[in-house]
């Protein structure tokens, strides 16, 4: 009879504890909404309730909603969106090359969440034709892809989760910006690609991460995002630093044959680095690793 009393107790200890244990992790109560949110394009969007099918139309979207605990409403995905491990298993909707329509209407998404760099406009203009809800991002700064985080938590109901991710994102950029921003300015070229030659402007999440490493962009006041360059350009402009980060994990070989143009002082010094693409050239938390790296490098020309 002591033994039965006391495992009664035991009993509700448990459910108590689970209780509360899920009162702290549930995501938020469907009471919370309708929310509104603004997307990076300027429209304004109304959810009536958490999101719950979501067809990520780029990389760094599917990686973020991952890190927010709402890898359970990705229901398709672009190439690419190959991080974490189980990204990789999500039904692929085409690439930057095209979008496969026909798939993504299959899916029956309950929003799309798109970005204008990597999506064809015209593809665009037909699913919103079809009546699917288009959420654009477009991160241009680090707030932008910590404002992200918290937009895709509030969109699936994942508050806490989005908010702790969040956090943890301002902390490491914290400590980045007071090591290395301070340091004394050293000039970078930023080498996007080598046929054509392209970089960014200033108005671009790398430039921003260049400038935080106490870097300065030599084409930061060039009007387009992503423009093409001359030779002669850099030349002239001879950057203390070069880096890119190209396609692969691998270092890219067309990085080395700037050592011809030997009046260079990037080439001089050996100041030739590689971060790798999935870091630097994704706007989601681990570009924070990528920017540390670039950080280092140009500490090295220092």
């Amino acid at each position: 009879m002591i033994n039965k009393v006391l495992n009664i107790k035991f009993l509700k200890i448990i459910a108590a504890f689970v209780l509360l244990q899920s009162s702290i992790l549930a995501p938020t109560a469907v009471a919370d909404f309708p929310i509104v949110l603004t997307d990076d394009d300027g429209t304004q969007h109304t959810f009536k309730q958490p999101v719950t099918r979501i067809v990520s139309l780029m990389p760094h979207a599917t990686e973020l909603l991952f890190e927010v605990n709402a890898e359970d409403r990705i229901v398709g995905a672009v190439d690419y969106s190959d991080y974490p491990e189980a990204a990789k298993a999500i039904p692929r909707v085409g690439g930057y090359s095209a979008l496969n329509i026909e798939a993504i209407i299959a899916l029956q998404p309950e929003l799309l969440i798109a970005w204008p760099e990597g999506n064809r406009n015209r593809e665009l203009d037909r699913l919103k034709a079809l009546g699917m809800k288009i959420f654009v991002s477009d991160p241009r700064k680090f707030s932008d892809i910590a404002n992200a985080l918290v937009a895709y938590g509030k969109i699936t109901g994942n508050n806490q989760q989005a908010e702790q991710a969040q956090q943890a994102f301002n902390e490491k950029l914290q400590f980045l910006r007071s090591t290395y921003s301070q340091q004394s300015k050293i000039s970078v070229f930023y080498q996007v690609w080598n046929n054509p030659l392209m970089t960014q402007n200033s108005n671009t999440f790398i430039s921003r991460a260049i400038e935080l490493c106490g870097g300065i962009n030599i084409f930061a006041d060039l009007a387009m995002t992503n423009p093409q360059v001359s030779i002669e350009s850099i030349l002239i402009k001879n950057p203390q630093v070069i880096v890119a980060s190209g396609m692969g994990e691998s270092r890219p070989e067309w990085l080395d044959d700037w050592r011809a143009y030997d009046t260079l002082q990037a080439v001089q010094n050996n100041h030739l680095y590689h971060v790798l693409p999935d870091l630097l050239q994704r706007p989601t938390s681990r570009f924070l690793q990528g920017t540390q790296q670039l950080c280092e490098a140009i500490a090295k020309a220092r």
